[in-house]
């Protein structure tokens, strides 16, 4: 028996029943309103009955647009009577995997659902007849971990704050720690590979120094960089990694200061760039500038031959 195309009573649909919604956030529904009004409802919710009520398994922003177009009913497909929770599941899967690609934070909160009613290795074979795509079972096993975390870290990756490298990472500390490193990340902005690089430094620097990231956390210089309401997410991440450096690799930080006194002390100018090697790991300095015109290639020229003449340069190339 398919599912039976009928008109449903809005004030009948329980909104609050959330449990096959897939889609992390709400979209505006305004512009879908006024699209149902002119073009009419091309693709029907799906509904399922659930005592006197019914429960959304797919079109929770059609059901919203409706109630906002002051409708009283809305045509729906009603699912068969004896229609199981794990199919209910794949129809608000399906019914999204096969319009568009699922999002990160879908797949998380999809795979994490199914694993009521299959193992990895199932969700990794069945997955092109779900999702519309192949998933190996390395990537399952890694959204299963991810999904182990708190809500507030499905936020964040949909907002990408959190990448699912550093998601999985983070899934592997105790929740106090967890805590820590997603209310950093909520407040900064970065890209995956500095995001790893803050989370691998505070570890780092918390077990050398033997303290608790939560303690590390509340320190004045970490609070007053990652708390402040008047920083843009992307300066505090600067000021974050700076500080985390210098605290890591003190050593490294202090030479790469005294290699910035000596430099300013060279007077090249600003078109003129002296770097040493990363972290002095190498073996070679580089130096570049860039010009418009002969004058100003003769001008960095005059600049370099009198850096020449002073000690500062030595003592850089000594260091």
């Amino acid at each position: 028996m398919s599912d039976i195309l009928c008109e449903v009573k809005l004030s009948d649909i329980d909104l609050t029943d959330e449990r096959y919604k897939i889609s992390f956030s709400d979209h505006d529904i305004i512009f879908l309103a006024q699209s149902i009004k002119e073009a009419g409802l091309t693709y029907p919710p799906i509904v399922r009955p659930a005592g006197k009520k019914f429960i959304i398994i797919s079109g929770f922003n059609r059901v919203k647009a409706q109630i906002y177009n002051k409708k009283t009913k809305i045509v729906a497909y009603q699912t068969k009577p004896d229609a199981g929770d794990y199919q209910c599941l794949l129809k608000s899967i399906t019914a999204l995997a096969f319009q568009r690609p699922l999002t990160h934070c879908e797949l998380i909160i999809c795979t994490r659902r199914l694993s009521s009613f299959l193992d990895k290795e199932q969700i990794a074979e069945k997955s092109p007849a779900i999702f519309n795509t192949k998933l190996n079972i390395r990537f399952v096993e890694d959204l299963l971990t991810i999904g182990t975390l708190p809500d507030k870290a499905l936020e964040l990756i949909h907002m990408g704050n959190l990448s699912l490298k550093s998601a999985q990472r983070i899934s592997s500390f105790e929740k106090a720690t967890m805590e820590i490193f997603l209310n950093i990340f909520s407040k900064i902005k970065a890209s995956s590979s500095k995001q790893f690089e803050i989370i691998q430094h505070i570890m780092e620097i918390t077990a050398r120094e033997t303290i608790n990231p939560t303690d590390f956390f509340k320190t004045k210089a970490i609070r007053a960089i990652i708390l402040d309401a008047n920083k843009e997410p992307g300066l505090k991440t600067t000021q974050l990694r700076a500080y985390l450096f210098e605290r890591r690799f003190p050593a490294i930080f202090q030479t790469h200061q005294l290699v910035r006194e000596k430099t300013a002390a060279l007077k090249l100018g600003g078109n003129i760039k002296l770097l040493p090697p990363e972290n002095f790991e190498g073996q070679y300095y580089s130096i570049s500038f860039k010009v418009k015109n002969y004058d100003e290639f003769k001008t960095h020229s005059h600049h370099l031959a009198a850096a020449l003449e002073k000690n500062e340069l030595k003592e850089i190339f000594n260091l």
